[in-house]
């Protein structure tokens, strides 16, 4: 967050403590001008000039010590003790009324009342500790909100590195697997072409943030390394289709955002199947959305608990995600077709990439 002058405790508080004796003093000479002086040649500009400056020099003080030469430190009870601390200065910037004009031999100059000094002149020490405690307060609530906006950033980044980097493990063991079996049945070709697509799709998956967003054609590439790992592992029991409309290549969308929803169609609508199954990956541009659709012709969603049973957390996982970067300008929802399967379908806003920060290809290579 970029911050100016104005942000700063320490050059407002103490330029605000110069401007208030400023102002004090001009409207002083403008009280004592509308009212002209007995004496012509008393130095009344002189006098108020350094009375005005005991006055600066004693609230500098007093600042300094309750909220520190930074004039940093707040609370409610250091913000009380400057309207209290200034108050109780005004026996002393009675003295120095009364003392200056002796000081300095312009006059002899007679003690008054307490009260009547308190009214004409000592009214602005009260008044400067309620400006310097409400810019404390100010400051404050300031530090507060910011420490909060911080806290509040730092969960939104951790939940989302906790949903992006939630691998199956499954996956991982099966595939891993799958490799160790081509390797004892010698098929060597196909088990490099397997770890291959694993290391390549990892890659993927690990170099991204978790709040970076990412090109459409990139992730549908890391997918198609993915399904490929698949296939080498279901063979002919898999058939994947992608249907993409041309013209949304470029559109961005969080990374991996695919991931849970086509887990969740080979778990349960490839795997359980012996003759196995298809899957087709859809994406086209409608008005300002972006709309991504994967389709299975498993057995779909059970009627008595909705998405909810076969979701898991792969369903959960990919809708919490769109509502933290997106709000309410991104969904996820699935329903079962006709006559069987399920479809998921993504939408989010169309939004074109422009300049992209990082390299999509290599970390598929």
């Amino acid at each position: 967050m970029q911050r100016n002058a104005l942000d700063s405790p320490t050059w407002v508080r103490w330029s605000a403590h110069l401007a208030f004796w400023l102002v004090y003093f001009v409207v002083r000479t403008a009280a004592a001008a509308a009212s002209p002086p007995d004496d012509p040649n008393f130095p009344f500009l002189e006098n108020r000039l350094v009375v005005v400056g005991v006055y600066c020099v004693l609230t500098g003080g007093l600042l300094a010590l309750v909220a520190g030469p930074a004039a940093s430190r707040a609370g409610w009870a250091r913000n009380l003790a400057l309207i209290l601390g200034a108050l109780a200065l005004a026996p002393l910037t009675q003295m120095s009324e009364e003392a200056t004009p002796r000081l300095f031999g312009w006059s002899e100059g007679e003690p008054g009342p307490f009260i009547i000094y308190l009214f004409n002149f000592g009214w602005a020490l009260p008044l400067w500790g309620l400006t310097q405690a409400l810019l404390g307060y100010h400051f404050e609530s300031v530090a507060q909100a910011r420490a909060v906006a911080r806290a509040q950033s730092l969960a939104y980044d951790a939940q989302l590195k906790m949903l992006h980097y939630q691998i199956n493990p499954h996956f991982l063991f099966n595939t891993l697997n799958a490799i160790s079996t081509l390797v004892l049945e010698q098929r060597n070709e196909q088990a490099e072409r397997m770890l291959m697509g694993l290391a390549g799709f990892l890659r993927y998956s690990l170099d991204r943030q978790p709040t970076e967003l990412t090109v459409l054609s990139a992730e549908l590439e890391a997918q198609r390394r993915y399904l490929e790992i698949e296939q080498t592992r279901f063979g002919e029991k898999l058939n994947v289709r992608f249907d993409i409309e041309t013209g949304v290549e470029n559109a961005r969308l969080p990374s991996l955002i695919l991931q849970p929803i086509l887990e969740n169609a080979i778990k349960y609508a490839i795997t359980p199947r012996v003759d196995g199954g298809a899957i087709a990956i859809s994406a086209r541009r409608e008005g300002d959305l972006l709309r991504i659709g994967v389709e299975d012709d498993g057995p779909g969603l059970p009627q008595e608990k909705s998405a909810q049973t076969r979701a898991g957390l792969g369903l959960a996982n990919a809708r919490e995600r769109l509502q933290l970067i997106y709000g309410a300008n991104a969904g996820l929802s699935a329903s079962n077709r006709q006559p069987n399967g399920c479809r998921v379908e993504i939408w989010l806003p169309f939004l074109e990439e422009e300049r992209v920060s990082r390299t999509a290809a290599p970390a598929l290579s």
